[in-house]
């Protein structure tokens, strides 16, 4: 059985009430993008471990996946998709040059199923696997900044393994992982178990030992009969998707479903609950004028090559402004500020900031954007204004001198004539920047 019909019976609970009465077109930022967090880095006496397995090679490194999704919105479904209804052909697949750690000893296929009392053992807690949420059968997997409760693996909560390591394992401080395994493990429990996973297909194999090192399917997903899909543990709204330990070069194309929130749906018998988001968008998926074609998007993030230099929230090639990684909003009153998945600052609400003697609002819309991005410019005073548009790689593409403005001021931006991909949108207002990151489709 081709599973787009079992998963109608595993999304059955996302049924939702209606609450308008005409056709409202689907807003695709649901999806914010796909956070891909270096988690740790083995070393030499992780690798030397034999309790656990003799596959670890020391510089490999752990990566975790998270959907990062608005507030309100959750995670129908992860996986590889057949056509159907005038769709193209989506599959999921995951590979390594190399091959995938995988734990003999407490190690699981699912994130769900990893004993939280194991955690503590040898390198289980570097075990690759797929998960909807889980970390461990009692934890929700969290960025390893957003972790409020500190760590209980790495270091002293470690049994050393096989050598029993004077201070056990899970130790190393790689500057590329940021925030060590003994400060912050990304594990959290919130006092609610997540729920277990339900999968339909073959699942991949390479999460079994010696099984491969390479994935593609389009008759495989995987979710959780939870009514209505799974949502963050806390206000971010990110949810794990999988663990992978590798030293080779690690690439994915990820598919999901997203169910939008309730006060979005309306009743007009064209509306959909379920945003499809694909990594490879075909003209099959949106073609004619079916209103299914409305719910069909894809994101830069949904496809992921660890080979390839991260551009960070900044501009900079390789930089260290990263997602999930520290920043500063300049606001005194905030504390613990990260860059999210949009590269947005979160110490203040998304577009404000103090410049000058005033104060500014800076909105862009509509991102991702296709034809035309609307930025606009809210002061309470008088203000010198630039605008500049920068690509990827920090060419600019578009330098306007605003000059002096005051109260409300527009300026429409033309991306039809752009490649796809992440720009950066740079409005300079008295001195002080305001980056925006642009998803252009």
């Amino acid at each position: 059985m081709r599973h787009q019909y079992v998963l109608t019976l595993l999304l059955s609970a996302a049924a939702i009430p209606s609450l308008h009465a005409q056709y409202i077109p689907p807003d695709p930022s649901g999806l914010e993008g796909i956070i891909v967090e270096p988690y740790y880095v083995a070393d030499s006496a992780d690798a030397a471990d034999l309790d656990g397995s003799s596959q670890l090679v020391p510089g490999a490194i752990t990566y975790r996946v998270f959907v990062d999704l608005k507030q309100g919105y959750t995670l129908l479904t992860v996986g590889g998709f057949p056509p159907v209804n005038g769709s193209g052909d989506h599959p999921i697949s995951f590979s390594t040059s190399t091959s995938f750690f995988n734990n003999d000893d407490r190690g699981e296929a699912w994130g769900s199923s990893i004993g939280h009392t194991h955690l503590d053992e040898n390198t289980v807690a570097l075990d690759s696997w797929l998960s909807m949420g889980a970390a461990s059968d009692q934890h929700w997997g969290v960025l390893k900044s957003d972790d409020p409760d500190g760590s209980i693996v790495g270091g002293a909560n470690n049994d050393g393994g096989s050598n029993a390591v004077p201070g056990g394992l899970l130790v190393n401080e790689n500057p590329l992982s940021a925030i060590p395994l003994t400060t912050a493990d990304g594990l959290w429990n919130n006092g609610t178990a997540p729920d277990p996973v339900n999968s339909v297909g073959t699942p991949p194999a390479m999460f079994d030992a010696g099984s491969g090192n390479s994935y593609s399917d389009d008759n495989f997903a995987w979710a959780v009969l939870t009514p209505g899909g799974v949502a963050g543990p806390d206000t971010n709204n990110r949810i794990l998707i999988g663990q992978f330990t590798t030293d080779g070069e690690f690439q994915f194309c990820l598919n999901l479903w997203v169910r939008i929130p309730d006060s979005l749906v309306c009743n007009d018998p064209n509306c959909l609950q379920i945003l499809e988001y694909y990594a490879d968008l075909q003209p099959a998926d949106t073609a004619g004028s079916a209103f299914i074609t409305d719910y069909r998007f894809t994101h830069p993030t949904l496809c992921f090559d660890s080979g390839q230099t991260p551009i960070d929230c900044q501009g900079v090639p390789g930089g260290p402004a990263q997602p999930g990684t520290a920043c500063d909003d300049g606001d005194p009153d905030t504390e613990n500020d990260t860059w999210d998945a949009n590269c947005i600052c979160s110490g203040l609400p998304v577009g404000i900031a103090e410049v000058g003697e005033g104060r500014v609002e800076v909105t862009a819309r509509p991102n991702p954007a296709h034809d035309l991005l609307w930025a606009e410019i809210t002061t309470d005073h008088a203000a010198r204004a630039h605008l500049e548009l920068r690509d990827a790689v920090g060419s600019t593409i578009i330098d306007r001198d605003l000059g002096r403005i005051a109260g409300r001021h527009s300026e429409t931006i033309d991306m039809s004539g752009l490649n796809s991909g992440i720009y950066f949108l740079n409005i300079t207002v008295d001195g002080r920047p305001h980056v925006e990151r642009i998803t252009h489709f």
